[in-house]
């Protein structure tokens, strides 16, 4: 099952950042955390691949 998800401008003084919500029953069904570190890979110019990153212990 897909999400569509809208990509955002947010446009400022001096720069513009891209933003995409992340659906919360995606969140929920893989445990993420709040402040949890990801990283995008970019695999090709249609897919993006989000990594956890090492979770802490304890």
């Amino acid at each position: 099952m897909g999400y569509p998800t809208k990509v955002q401008q947010i446009t400022r003084k001096n720069s513009k950042q891209y933003y995409i919500s992340f659906p919360q029953a995606l969140a929920r069904a893989m445990g993420f955390e709040k402040g949890e570190l990801v990283e995008w890979e970019v695999k090709d110019k249609n897919t993006l691949i989000l990594k956890r990153v090492a979770r802490k212990r304890g």
